[in-house]
């Protein structure tokens, strides 16, 4: 057995959840940047600008030290823990929510315009020189429940996310949806959408919410 396949452990499950004062930090990014941790968000509830808590159903996969280690840092945050257990050991009471979305009516007769005009608002509102900040509604359907597209989105393009509101039910009868902040390079930001492109996510990106800052090289 090599090393690595020695020090994997089982994914861990946990509900978190984030205190209104961090509903605009990207607490789940820093799990996959800082720890090297693979989050896949199994359900959620986050609604912007709301005084209540929102709350995550996370699956976490990482060795011994990694998942520690984010444990810690989302202890540190005064987020709480909820429920920790060993994957495929409990399963969650899900509480019933609203659909506070409105766009989730135009999802199916949006989806194939917007597959083809975002590269050319890309290359009109995104700077090369510049970090830049893209906001955009990003649609989970049923059949990437298990994928863990927004951590992906991070280990693999090195973008910031930052999830501002969402709604995912656990029961993959209905397809969820999350508002992100993605931070980053052009290129970055080009492939990541690229990315969710080839897998069929219908992406709505606010272009007018773009905004760039310059590096300090």
């Amino acid at each position: 057995m090599s090393p690595d396949k020695a020090q994997k452990s089982s994914p861990i499950h946990s509900r978190i959840t984030v205190p209104q004062k961090y509903h605009r930090q990207p607490v789940i990014s820093r799990l996959v940047s800082r720890y090297g941790l693979t989050v896949n968000i199994t359900a959620a509830s986050l609604v912007s600008g709301s005084e209540t808590d929102g709350w995550f159903d996370l699956e976490l996969s990482g060795n011994p030290q990694q998942l520690t280690s984010s444990l810690s840092y989302l202890q540190e945050l005064g987020v709480n823990l909820v429920q920790l257990a060993i994957a495929n050991q409990i399963q969650f009471k899900q509480q019933s929510q609203p659909f506070p979305n409105p766009l989730k009516q135009i999802i199916t007769n949006q989806s194939e315009t917007l597959k083809t005009q975002w590269k050319k608002e890309f290359k009109a509102r995104i700077s090369q020189d510049q970090t830049n900040r893209l906001r955009l509604q990003l649609c989970i359907l049923k059949h990437y429940y298990q994928t863990p597209i927004i951590s992906q989105l991070v280990s693999r393009y090195g973008l910031t996310v930052n999830i501002i509101s969402g709604f995912l039910k656990a029961d993959m009868q209905d397809d969820g949806w999350f508002d992100l902040d993605l931070w980053g390079r052009k290129k970055q930001l080009y492939y990541s959408l690229s990315y969710l492109n080839k897998l069929g996510i219908p992406i709505w990106p606010d272009w007018s919410s773009t905004v760039g800052h310059k590096f300090l090289e």
